[in-house]
């Protein structure tokens, strides 16, 4: 019987026809989301002029095709190239009006007026990504990525047997970005959970939210305790932030025993609900604001969860309404967790949230944690 001979291996830098290699693949990206400046402007600017003497001469070239071409513009060039382009788009629907015989109708004020608005906003959108520094039409996906890689430190671990926990995070009239941060580390049998909230809502601190919570969530978990809210009062100091600060609660439990040690820096109460049906406002652990006192002191209050006991923990947007005090706002808020049965805390956060915070003014942010 004869004998076949055994496959070789590919050799080094071997590739299936019709496959591109990962450089290849890499500068293809490139170019197509980062292509040459001075090409593409050049090429865009040969388009926009075509565009004008064409819709001077004939009727199947509206102007209007102008706009295309400013669109890819503001998603790829930057600021100078843009001004070119529309300084291009201009001059091409001069042309267009100037070299217009008198057989065909004169240009009207509104396609003048949209492709003038259309030029403006291709350079603020240009502008936008200058002053961040991005370039290409993927570079806002940095940002995006960045805020889903720091709101991941928020993802809640996985508890002993009897032990549960949910968060929620809701920030203020739907925005994707929230001034809240939600912090979450288990190290062996001890929960730490850290809520911040940075002065502000919404988009306009959520800036802030994002530099904090990469900065806090390297320090959860890897300090004691009791430091942790020490070390995040001076690195909120250092940022020197003009009337900027931020309050938080920091939490931690041993899941053994059940003993929790809560710190307070200017945020409102955790509330302790106890299985005899009473609650306790854990209003000891009340130290100032982060970022307004040089090193600040933050009382600690220690407890213990018992079986059937729960501790929530919440932002001032949960509890503070325009028409609502604090503290009705509190007590509201601590009748509706003792509403509910400890059957029924599965999945009742976001409704015990939105019944007592209805809307979506400001940021809302949650942490329940309670146990069998």
């Amino acid at each position: 019987m004869p004998r076949t001979a055994p496959r070789r291996p590919p050799a080094a830098g071997h590739r299936r026809p019709g496959r591109l290699s990962a450089a290849q693949r890499a500068t293809v990206r490139r170019l197509l989301t980062r292509p040459p400046q001075r090409a593409t402007t050049a090429l865009l600017v040969a388009a926009v002029l075509a565009v004008g003497l064409g819709s001077a001469s004939t009727s199947q070239v509206p102007l209007t095709a102008l706009v295309p071409a400013l669109l890819v513009g503001a998603l790829v060039l930057r600021l100078r190239p843009v001004l070119v382009l529309s300084a291009a788009t201009a001059a091409a629907v001069g042309l267009s009006g100037w070299l217009r015989p008198e057989s065909r109708p004169p240009l009207t004020v509104g396609i003048v007026l949209v492709m003038l608005v259309t030029a403006a906003m291709a350079v603020l959108f240009a502008r936008g990504r200058e002053q961040l520094g991005l370039t290409g039409y993927l570079g806002e996906a940095m940002l995006v990525d960045l805020r889903d890689q720091l709101l991941a430190q928020g993802r809640l671990p996985q508890l002993p047997g009897g032990w549960h926990v949910e968060g929620l995070l809701r920030p203020a009239h739907g925005d994707a970005f929230s001034g809240d941060v939600l912090l979450a580390s288990r190290t062996g049998d001890r929960l730490e959970v850290a809520l911040v909230d940075v002065s502000g809502k919404g988009q306009d601190a959520g800036g802030r939210a994002l530099l904090l919570s990469g900065a806090f969530g390297g320090l959860l978990g890897a300090l004691a305790p009791h430091d942790f809210l020490p070390a995040a009062n001076r690195y909120v100091l250092r940022q020197g932030w003009f009337e900027g600060f931020a309050t938080a609660v920091h939490v931690a439990v041993d899941l053994t025993s059940g003993k929790a040690v809560v710190s307070s820096a200017g945020h409102p109460p955790a509330v302790h609900a106890r299985a005899t049906g009473r609650a306790e406002l854990l209003d000891e652990a009340a130290g100032p604001l982060l970022g307004l006192v040089p090193e600040a002191e933050f009382p600690a209050v220690a407890t213990t969860l018992e079986h059937g006991d729960a501790l929530l923990v919440y932002s001032d947007g949960v509890v503070e309404q325009r028409d609502v005090d604090l503290g009705e706002g509190i007590g509201a808020l601590v009748r509706r967790l003792l509403a509910l049965r400890p059957d029924q805390r599965a999945g009742a956060l976001g409704a015990l949230v939105d019944d007592v915070a209805p809307g979506e003014a400001d940021d809302r942010t949650a942490l329940l944690l309670w146990r069998d």
